[in-house]
Parts: C-alpha cells; sequence; structure tokens
C-alpha cells in the first residue's frame, strides 16, 4: 500500500491538494483525475457522514489523488472509520498541545505504539491483502495535525516534537475567529502567528501545509517550505467559477445580476 503522499514528503517534494466538500460521486471523480497529489475530503464542517465517506473514497479509486480524510474531532471512532475505508492520511483539527498530539498518534497506530482497532475492511482489499496491509500501514499512512489555535502556537514545540506525526496543517480561518479577528486571516496579529508557526516547522523540518486560494499564493508559501498546500476546492471552484462566467456574460449585455428575494 505505498502512498504517493508521503513519498512526495519524503523527497521533500511538494504534494499540491485540494479540498472535497461535495459528496457526489460525478465530482469526486472529476477532482480526483485533474491532477492534485492529494485531496483532503472534509468531514469537519460539510455535511459528510459514514456512507458519503464510503462513497466517496470509492470514487477516488483509480484517481491519481491520495485520499486524506480531516476528521470531526481528535475520537478513536472517526480515525477508525475513516482508515478503515481506505483513507491513506487524516487530519486531526484542534491539537492544541503535546498531549493532544500524542492522543492523535495513539488513534491512528496499531498497537503497540498505539491503540487503533482492527478491523480494516476495505482498507486491505476486504481483508484480501491484510498481510501487506498489516505489515506497512503504521509506516504509509499519513497523520497530519491542524494547528488552529493561540493554545496551539503557544505549545508548537511540543507539538512537533511529538513522534508519529507526518505534518502539520494551519488553520488560519479558525485562528483569526480565536484570535478576535474572525473572518479576517490577513490580519496582521494572524499572519504574525501564522509565521511563527511556520518557522517553528522549517526549523524542526516538519511538512507543513496550509488552505490557498490562487496559483500565486499556493507558489508564494511553497517558496517558504510548505509541502501540503491545498489550492482552492470543489465548492470554492464551482462558485467562484460560475460567478466569474455569469458576470462576464451580464458585463456584455450591460445586465446586472438578479437579486435574491
Amino acid at each position: 500500500m505505498p502512498n504517493k503522499l508521503k513519498a512526495l514528503l519524503a523527497k521533500k517534494e511538494p504534494a499540491i491538494g485540494s479540498w472535497i466538500g461535495f459528496a457526489d460521486p460525478f465530482s469526486v471523480e472529476i477532482m480526483a483525475d485533474v491532477g492534485f497529489d492529494w485531496l483532503m475530503v472534509d468531514t469537519e464542517h460539510c455535511p459528510i457522514g459514514p456512507e458519503s465517506l464510503c462513497t466517496i473514497l470509492i470514487s477516488m479509486k483509480g484517481g491519481v489523488s491520495s485520499p486524506v480524510v480531516r476528521l470531526p474531532s481528535n475520537s478513536p471512532d472517526y480515525f477508525k472509520l475513516a482508515l478503515d475505508l481506505g483513507a491513506e492520511g487524516v487530519v486531526v483539527p484542534m491539537i492544541n498541545s503535546g498531549a493532544d498530539a500524542a492522543l492523535a498518534v495513539r488513534h491512528c497506530r496499531y498497537p503497540p505504539v498505539g491503540a487503533r482497532g482492527f478491523s480494516p475492511i476495505r482498507a486491505s482489499k476486504y481483508f484480501q491483502d491484510l498481510e501487506n496491509y498489516v505489515r506497512e500501514a503504521d509506516g504509509e499512512i499519513a497523520l497530519v495535525v491542524q494547528i488552529e489555535t493561540p493554545e496551539a502556537v503557544a505549545n508548537i514545540n511540543e507539538i512537533l516534537a511529538m513522534d508519529g506525526i507526518d505534518a502539520i496543517f494551519i488553520g488560519p480561518s479558525d485562528l483569526a475567529s480565536f484570535m478576535g479577528c474572525r473572518g479576517r486571516t490577513d490580519a496582521p496579529e494572524v499572519q504574525q502567528a501564522v509565521s511563527a508557526i511556520i518557522e517553528a516547522a522549517v526549523a524542526k523540518g516538519m511538512p507543513y501545509g496550509l488552505p490557498t486560494w490562487s496559483a500565486a499564493e499556493c507558489f508564494d508559501f511553497i517558496r517558504r517550505g510548505a509541502l501540503l498546500p491545498t489550492l482552492g476546492g470543489d465548492l470554492h471552484y464551482l462558485s467562484s467559477g460560475a460567478r466569474s462566467e455569469v458576470a462576464r456574460v451580464r458585463g456584455m449585455l450591460n445586465r446586472p445580476a438578479p437579486r435574491a428575494s
């Protein structure tokens, strides 16, 4: 079960990702074959339950992108579900301390390293590849923890020191909200906190990523050492693409957009 995402991280090559918020298999197949190295399925903030997650992961099979699931929380049940269904990695939100990070490692890895429950149904090809999966799972599954609170920033060095973590992912929106700058990720104090996280990760040699919304922004963070940036997402591409094109046509017609009642 070689993990393309972890292989890129091991070579220190940027892995360009994006977000999945739709459970529709058509849209998932499209995103999985566009050319992203990995896709983050957002079960934290999007209405994606167990059955939808199964559909998404099956729809990604045959695509070029590694499936990674952002969990709703640092709970063992969510790890078991995502990993047994075949996710190649998980992103764990609200990791605020070394103790939180240690718990994530415990939930993600099999004994004796951790305490992950054992029944990798789809992940082991319905137990037809069980021996290989058992041998490789702990080393191939990517564990990414999310840094998104001032508490996490204060404890960043102890989080980065936790053995078993493969990368961190910065959450600027939550960080801004907790810092009293809701909706303003460009606020100077928020950018300063993001820079502090980046500096700590680079100094430790820990791969990091964060959301970006344009090719220029993505490339800028890659130049700053980001190995796990995401670029847009399915919801973003649908909304921005449709708005842009209809606005262009309405501009040619000199007709304003209709207002919702």
